[in-house]
């Protein structure tokens, strides 16, 4: 039998695998290569028979999809010598949805012995298009409810192009997504491991797992019962059935690609960012002992550094933390080192889990949402950040730029719970710190009622939402945001041991505290918060360097010109020996007392390696030193309540000084934004992004996110950062200036006055020499089922990336949501093609093509003539 392929050229249709067949009496089946097809180049499709078939007919095939579109169909002569099969091409790059249904209609006159018998048969098959993966180019909004199909339809022209669905259920996929061909992202696969102590239950409170540890050990404090995790982190069994669980659901949810997998929600040691000594089971001691013997060698160096007397290395147990309380000699080695290996299990334990994922699907982005403020629970961000292909943390102690800063390649998405004019300024804000995502949520059916009408929450929010996904967000995506050369120091064994010392007068009472207290009592993380705002202030931008990246020659690279120490108590030999190093060469490095008075291991040092260079005790003078090209200086003022004075207007005599040290430290910014007295805005958060030749200056209100939590409720109000403010922007040379959102050209330049708006940002794109015109080129008319393509150039364009939005508006006048997208182009050029549907309405389409940088936009008039 010789099988016969018919290379229609236009028979360029989107097949997938085969999930159901169809078939009258003479038809095994029509099928595909496989369940699953990228959306690149020709499969093919084949049509068998239970017999042999010889004669001339003609096949009708028609190619739908889930959201009513006739992607194509035709008719095409067929002639059959002794075959009982034949084949057509099927074109991948046609597809737009995910779920379509193939459909071929066999007809033919076959001769045989008892005369002509007419063959009249169907063959249909369901397959899925594989949504093209292009990296994390895009921002995305993301429902957390499931509502019916029709609601996510109304969802959609809000801006919210995004679902979530349970990843625990490994048997359906969202079919309410799929009809309106939504994307999702896969939710709490593995709550019951990484959040087994703060999770959603039906019958009991989310922390009882935690509540039941803490009253077993009030019950017998003597007893290490109550200090083992269920399950452990490490345990081998458990850590099997979680990895089998997590590419079980990827191997399902992958044919739809979606945005990420998280792994759990609010995950923790314990609950949240609770304190508490777990793990002291058996799988998790037993694996400390690994580590502990990898970093010490041998026993008698442990033994040395802990100030213990172990005679075999499986007797070797760390302290819990009242014990390590009782100490005298400010050796804290063995309790410090137990809450590293902590940190360094639980970051083992999401690794595998991503690990897991990317078995399946070495695209997909896997880690966790709901992630907390740095420091306990397994929050050492310098690990997080590197083991996590994807983060949604809460904006707690500057995590989100923390985070950003440890890996600024990795995605990160925010989760919103209100609507107001706040939360507005707050989801612009984590744009600009490095979001590429928002989670909604939405419990009350603010955003589209019931009955289908828009809700409050979605009146509110469909502006800026739009705004957001038609190229803004993808426009800041594409250009590399800048600092000024300040580093601010994150320390984990700095957390430790100002934790020890805050804590130990209070003997166990830590104990009976929650992940609340531990935020809310936390000056540590107030240090850096105050450190953060007192340099946004200046109307400049820094960077969080980690204390592993100070050890790998951090400091030499990047640009840094200073270090800042916030309480930087706990450091290590290499990062002292960096530290001087970085000063030597030329830095400066500033500390708010004497730093590194304990070693990273949280054991007090007889004197601070850097004694020579910084002093103790003196809050009165700011003292500097230098040594070699740079300089040391140790400030003479506490630092810690510049977030609570801002607020009540009392921050000048703070900043005066932060400028000083700052302006010794030759920091000081390429483009200067004043109030109208040209003194630094305060509460006006400037940033820089870098795309090629053109500068994009964003200019956004930046009051305290967490004001709820500083001082007394009649002095902890944001209302002096919730007012339009006027401001100057200075450049350095006459520049070339665009008002990205109110699309204007505001010409040459040298300053510009601005009116920032309280909640909305002001964003610029500034540039040595002028934009060059956009040229976009489409045809004037199109046949349905055609593919329609828009050619844009714009030649010598100083940016790098080029971000354009296409509003695509039907012959009735309304925006096509499937077909308006963002065109992303480098070096001038971009290209887009729709693959039109059969069944589109014929007339005249609208095509709006928006320049992101200038606001420049052509419009063109496609005339849609029928399929038929």
């Amino acid at each position: 039998m010789v099988r016969r392929t018919f290379g229609w050229a236009f028979a360029t249709c989107l097949l997938l695998p085969l999930a159901s067949v169809a078939a009258t009496r003479g038809v095994v089946g029509l099928s595909l290569p496989s369940k699953v097809l990228e959306r690149k180049g020709t499969v093919v499709a084949t049509m068998r028979f239970q017999h042999a078939h010889t004669g001339k007919g003609s096949v009708h095939v028609r190619w739908t999809d889930s959201l009513n579109r006739v992607v194509q169909e035709y008719d095409s002569p067929i002639e059959l010598t002794d075959e009982e099969e034949f084949t057509f091409p099927v074109d991948m790059t046609r597809a737009v949805a995910m779920e379509n249904t193939l459909e071929a209609h066999f007809t033919m006159d076959e001769k045989t012995a008892k005369g002509t018998e007419r063959l009249d048969e169907t063959g249909r098959v369901d397959f899925t298009a594989k949504p093209l993966f292009q990296g994390w180019r895009d921002y995305v909004i993301i429902m957390y409810q499931s509502y019916p199909a029709p609601i996510h339809e109304k969802l959609e022209r809000l801006g919210i192009n995004g679902g979530q669905w349970v990843g625990r259920n490994q048997t359906t996929i969202p079919q309410n997504l799929l009809k309106n061909n939504i994307r999702w992202y896969s939710e709490q696969i593995a709550t019951d491991f990484y959040a087994e102590y703060h999770r959603f239950r039906t019958d009991r409170s989310v922390d009882w797992s935690f509540q039941q540890a803490k009253d077993l050990y009030f019950a017998d404090p003597t007893s290490k019962e109550a200090l083992k995790r269920h399950p452990s982190l490490s345990d081998p069994v458990w850590l099997a059935k979680i990895t089998d669980r997590l590419r079980a659901t990827v191997k399902l949810n992958q044919p739809y690609r979606p945005f990420f997998y998280s792994l759990a929600d609010e995950t923790g040691i314990a609950e949240l960012g609770a304190q508490w000594d777990f793990d002291f089971s058996d799988q998790s001691l037993e694996a400390m002992r690994i580590w502990l013997h990898e970093r010490y060698g041998t026993l008698a160096a442990l033994n040395a550094a802990w100030g213990s007397s172990f005679k075999d290395w499986n007797l070797v147990t760390p302290q819990t933390t009242n014990e390590a309380m009782k100490r005298t000699d400010e050796n804290w080695t063995s309790w410090a080192d137990f809450k590293e290996w902590m940190d360094i299990a639980y970051a083992n334990a999401i690794k595998a889990g991503v690990d897991a994922v990317h078995e399946v699907d070495p695209e997909a982005y896997a880690g966790v949402v709901g992630a907390q403020k740095p420091g306990w629970g397994g929050y050492d961000y310098s690990r997080l950040t590197q083991v996590a292909t994807v983060m949604e943390p809460y904006d707690i102690g500057g995590s989100v730029k923390l985070a950003h800063s440890l890996n600024p390649s990795i995605p990160l998405l925010s989760t919103t719970f209100a609507s107001d004019d706040a939360e507005r300024q707050r989801i612009w804000h984590e744009l600009f710190q490095g979001n590429r995502g928002l989670i909604l949520w939405d419990e009350d059916q603010r955003y589209i009622r019931p009955d289908g009408s828009k809700g409050e929450g979605g009146a509110r929010a469909e502006g800026y939402y739009n705004e957001l996904r038609d190229g803004l967000a993808a426009l800041i995506i594409a250009s590399k945001g800048d600092d000024d050369g300040i580093a601010v120091h994150f320390s984990q064994p700095s957390l430790r041991t100002q934790w020890m010392l805050e804590r130990r007068p209070d003997g166990d009472a830590w104990m009976k505290r929650d992940a609340s207290y531990e935020r809310s009592h936390n000056d540590f993380l107030r240090l850096r918060e105050s450190w953060g705002h007192a340099i946004e202030d200046q109307g400049l931008q820094y960077r969080f360097i980690s204390y592993a990246q100070v050890e790998k020659g951090g400091l030499l690279h990047g640009g840094i010109k200073a270090l800042i120490l916030p309480n930087s108590s706990s450091l290590s030999a290499a990062e002292v020996s960096e530290i001087r190093n970085f000063i030597w060469r030329g830095g400066t490095v500033i500390a708010d007392g004497l730093p590194g008075t304990y070693d990273e291991h949280s054991r007090r040092l007889a004197a601070s390696p850097l004694a020579d260079l910084f002093v103790a005790g003196n809050r009165e003078i700011t003292h500097t030193l230098k040594y070699g090209a740079g300089q040391a200086i140790t400030v003479g003022f506490s630092v810690t309540p510049y977030l609570q004075n801002r607020l009540r207007s009392n921050e000048q005599p703070t900043a005066r000084r932060i400028a000083e040290i700052l302006h010794k430290a030759g920091v000081t910014p390429t483009i200067a934004v004043t109030d109208a007295n040209r003194q630094p805005a305060v509460g006006v958060n400037v940033r820089t992004f870098e795309n090629g030749g053109v500068t994009l200056l964003t200019l956004l209100s930046n009051p305290q996110l967490s004001v709820d939590e500083l001082g007394a409720v009649n002095s902890r109000s944001n209302e002096r950062f919730s007012k339009p403010q006027q401001l100057v922007v200075h450049l350095p040379s006459p520049m070339y200036v665009w008002d990205v959102r109110a699309k204007k050209d505001l010409g040459r330049v040298t300053s510009l006055p601005v009116t920032m708006a309280a909640y909305d940002p002001t964003v610029l794109a500034i540039s040595n020499t002028p934009q060059p015109e956009m040229k976009s080129v489409m045809p004037d008319h199109v046949k349905a089922g055609d593919r329609l393509t828009l050619s844009i150039t714009s030649l010598n364009t100083p940016s790098a990336k080029q971000i354009y939005h296409v509003d695509v508006i039907d012959p009735s006048g309304q925006r096509n949501v499937q077909y308006s997208t963002n065109v992303f182009g480098e070096h001038g050029a971009a290209a887009y093609t729709w693959p039109l549907a059969k069944n589109d309405a014929a007339g005249a389409w609208t095509f709006r093509v928006q320049e992101m940088l200038t606001g420049v936009v052509q419009t063109h008039t496609v005339q849609l003539q029928s399929g038929e």
